[in-house]
This record gives C-alpha cells, sequence and structure tokens, in this order.
C-alpha cells in the first residue's frame, strides 16, 4: 500500500507583489474605476498600493470596462471586481479609504448630489456616510475642469472631508499622476 502524501496548495505566484514598505499594511481599500481613458492606469496603480501592503477590493462603474477590463483588475488587485450591487452588499463593507481613481466630472457631480445609481455611487456614499476617508483622483478635459460647477461639487466634497490629489495637467486634460507619484500622494496623506 502506498502511503497517502499531502500536497500543499500552489499560490500563483504570478499574482504577487514584491513588498516595498508596510505603510498601507493591513489597509483596506475599496478601489472605486469610473468611466474615463486613465482607468487603463488602475492596473499598474492597484499593483503599487499593494506594494506597500494594502489590501484592494476593486469596483467598477457601468462604463469603466470600456477602457480596463474587469480581468486585468482582477489580476492587479487579487480579487474579482464588483461591477453590480450584489445580495452580501459589498459596496456597505467598512473600508479604511476609499480611493476613487479615475474620478470623472459625471461621477464627482453624482457624489455630490448622493446620487447612488451604481455600484461605484453607492460605494462613496457608504464611505461618506460612515464619515470614513475618500480619495478623489480628478481625471478630464480641462474644458470639463472649468465648467462653472466644477468648484462648488469639489467643495462639497471637501466639506464632507474628501481630499483632492493633484492632477497631472498636460494636452489640455487633467491626467492621473504617474503611478509612483500618486502612491507618494496616498502614503503623505493616509499619515
Amino acid at each position: 500500500m502506498g502511503r497517502e502524501t499531502k500536497t500543499k496548495p500552489i499560490k500563483n505566484q504570478d499574482l504577487g507583489v514584491k513588498a516595498k514598505s508596510a505603510r498601507l499594511s493591513g489597509v483596506s481599500i475599496g478601489l472605486a474605476v469610473c468611466g474615463g481613458i486613465a482607468a487603463v492606469e488602475t492596473v499598474k496603480l492597484a499593483r503599487e498600493l499593494r506594494r506597500h501592503g494594502a489590501v484592494l477590493t476593486p469596483f467598477l462603474s457601468p462604463t469603466a470596462t470600456d477602457f480596463v477590463g474587469a480581468a486585468a483588475l482582477e489580476w492587479a488587485c487579487d480579487k474579482a471586481p464588483i461591477q453590480k450591487p450584489r445580495p452580501s452588499v459589498d459596496h456597505l463593507e467598512a473600508f479604511d479609504l476609499v480611493l476613487v481613481a479615475p474620478a470623472t466630472l459625471n461621477s464627482l457631480a453624482k457624489a455630490a448630489a448622493a446620487i447612488t445609481d451604481n455600484v461605484v455611487l453607492l460605494l462613496i456614499a457608504s464611505q461618506f456616510g460612515r464619515k470614513a476617508p475618500v480619495i478623489f483622483v480628478p481625471t478630464m478635459n480641462e474644458q470639463l475642469a472649468h465648467h462653472p460647477h466644477f468648484k462648488d461639487i469639489k467643495k462639497r466634497l471637501e466639506s464632507w472631508g474628501a481630499i483632492f490629489t493633484k492632477p497631472t495637467e498636460e494636452e489640455g486634460r487633467w491626467k492621473m499622476p504617474e503611478t509612483q507619484a500618486l502612491v507618494a500622494q496616498i502614503l503623505e496623506t493616509w499619515k
């Protein structure tokens, strides 16, 4: 008779990241991805946040997948994205931080009006209701950034405790900063 052997499950090394610091060790982040071309940067952003110890749960607005694939974000976050409200009400989870990247004018305006017509907006509203941190990474065409109502939107969200990162302004657009610079802004905010 042969001996029974126990085999250890093999962890997929491709999903792992090499630690750079423990500054976000165990910090649960709801990564809210809105539908804009800057969404393509969120894969790199998620991986970099994980290198600092963050535990990410991705949420996708209905148009986010027009710009970034759910499979790519699942790989980057090591967790499947939430795309619709579910019976488990994931959007009501108590995250240490909600990071909205990219934050489009559409989503910012809806968040400021407490409109919750998708899972990303439900997540943001829930986080504000808990008086917990929300960081917005605004990305948009400068014409939209100069819309007269944008200042009011930003002021209202900041009055609720929201923090806005500084965008990179080039080619007539507000773009997401380079990944390293953006993570540095988040780490500075998260002291």
